[in-house]
């Protein structure tokens, strides 16, 4: 029975002495548990802020976006709209970012984390400079995320404790990724004719025959793919931008003038440039044809279909219409003038396409 006693309190001693460890361990300062916060008070100054900057290594600017009249922009893609959402849902997440838990305080250990001061040629983390409103810009050190958590591990300002952050607050490096991709959108139901333009070789052109666009009337059948015509007349549906500059004044390799039902002539031309394509665009209106389309009678609203009423069975006036066509026609060139804009590989593969490429298959 003695011995017995004895183990039993031996074990309790073991066990009483490995709590107290674990309380100690819990609590050290290394690895604190915290509820606060990342940037307190930020969310509170989330509509002050107007400059975003991404640094990099060797603290190289890789992307600036600055808010203009309530509009986000990016002064390094000649002005053209950042992406508004995104940018708004990334200070959001930054604005609710807690610390839940401190890390290293050590310089020397940072670039475990990728933590490391930026300014190093091989820094792998970025740095978030936030500018606006009252108080200096905000500067947080982004770098790994948490293999298991997700969370970003971060620096703030010039402070040497890192921390774990419950979101991933990793910046997009590449400017591109921040543009508003939309650059055009003409359904394929509307269009009508597409004259194509090389620089070098026969022009040629693709039209309606059945509900294909086919090679200068040809039957479908005549070409290697008889839906190649159908992904070219596609070009203009919903076409995003990859990247856009300013127009350098390339000279086009081809040209492509897209027309539609309603009086548009779409321009594109476009050329090859650092493994890519790109293109500039312009857009005309005829008002005479257009006016003559929107007085045809028009199939009623899918709402009137549905049974929404009287009212929604009425198409809008056509002088509404015409209206509201110039007002497109305005905001495209407002977009395109003075621009150049690089092309994705599937929507420039199919503008790219020579009058050979069409009958004998080839790319």
């Amino acid at each position: 029975m003695r011995a017995r006693t004895l183990l039993l309190l031996a074990l309790a001693v073991v066990l009483a002495s490995g709590l107290a460890w674990w309380l100690v361990e819990r609590q050290a300062p290394g690895n604190a548990v915290s509820e606060t916060m990342a940037l307190p008070g930020f969310s509170g100054r989330v509509d002050a802020i107007d400059r975003i900057e991404v640094l990099g290594a060797g603290a190289k600017p890789l992307v600036l976006i600055e808010k203009r009249d309530g509009r986000w922009l990016m002064p390094d893609r000649d002005g053209w709209p950042a992406n508004q959402r995104e940018v708004g849902s990334a200070l959001f997440r930054l604005g609710q970012a807690r610390r839940i838990e401190a890390k290293t305080a050590d310089p020397k250990r940072h670039v475990r984390l990728g933590v490391e001061d930026v300014s190093a040629a091989d820094a792998r983390g970025t740095q978030l400079v936030l500018s606006g409103g009252a108080g200096e810009p905000v500067r947080i050190t982004v770098g790994n995320n948490h293999p298991a958590l997700g969370g970003s591990y971060v620096r703030l300002g010039d402070e040497p404790q890192a921390w774990l952050l419950d979101a991933d607050i990793a910046p997009a490096r590449s400017a591109p990724d921040w543009l508003d991709r939309r650059l055009l959108d003409q359904p394929m139901a509307r269009l009508e004719l597409i004259r194509i333009t090389p620089a070098k070789g026969r022009a040629f052109r693709l039209s309606r025959v059945d509900d294909r666009f086919s090679l200068d009337g040809l039957s479908p059948n005549a070409m290697a793919d008889p839906d190649a015509g159908n992904t070219t007349a596609g070009f203009t549906n919903q076409l995003p931008l990859d990247d856009v500059a300013k127009d350098s004044g390339a000279t086009a390799t081809q040209t492509a003038v897209f027309e539609t039902l309603d009086g548009l002539r779409i321009t594109v031309a476009a050329w090859p440039q650092d493994a890519g394509t790109w293109a500039r665009l312009g857009v005309e209106l005829d008002e005479d044809r257009a006016a003559a389309w929107f007085a045809k009678p028009q199939a009623p609203p899918a709402a009137a279909q549905q049974g929404a009423g009287v009212d929604a069975a009425k198409p809008a006036p056509a002088e509404r219409r015409l209206a509201d066509l110039r007002t497109q026609v305005d905001a495209w060139r407002r977009s395109f003038t003075g621009r150049q804009f690089l092309l994705p590989p599937e929507q420039a593969q199919a503008l790219m396409r020579s009058r050979d490429n069409y009958l004998d298959g080839t790319q």
